[in-house]
């Protein structure tokens, strides 16, 4: 084998395990682990653009933007967290999922798109936590 279909093989192959093909038999969901030595990890800014997911179950994902650092959103109790680039941490209250799926959509702007139109603006209640 020449040392091009070699190198086709293992980029292949690097591929297959990182992506979790063939992880399991069952089709179901493969628990995550760590990342394989040298792996590049994607951030939202970094990864393609795809369809934002409804909820983060509440943990703060990075956010690319001026001003917020991280932000969550729980799709039970519809609250959303915003962590900005300052510190303040706030959770706004009976927030509706398509209000957080174009906040993520919006990114490198979300707060000037978004939150503060939607939210401040919206009149949505919410408290300083942070």
């Amino acid at each position: 084998m020449s040392r091009r279909n070699l190198a086709a093989v293992i980029a292949v192959l690097v591929v297959f395990v990182l992506t979790g093909c063939g992880a399991g038999s069952t089709g179901g969901p493969v628990a995550p682990s760590a990342p394989a030595a040298g792996a590049q990890t994607v951030t939202p800014q970094d990864a393609p653009s795809a369809p934002a997911q409804v909820g983060s179950d509440g943990q703060l994902i990075a956010i690319q933007s001026d001003n917020v650092q991280a932000a969550g959103y729980d799709d039970v109790t519809g609250t959303m967290t915003v962590l900005f680039d300052s510190g303040g941490l706030y959770e706004y209250y009976d927030v509706p999922p398509a209000l957080w799926e174009d906040f993520v959509a919006a990114q490198p702007h979300p707060w000037s798109a978004v939150g503060n139109p939607r939210l401040v603006r919206g009149g949505v209640a919410y408290l300083r936590i942070g």
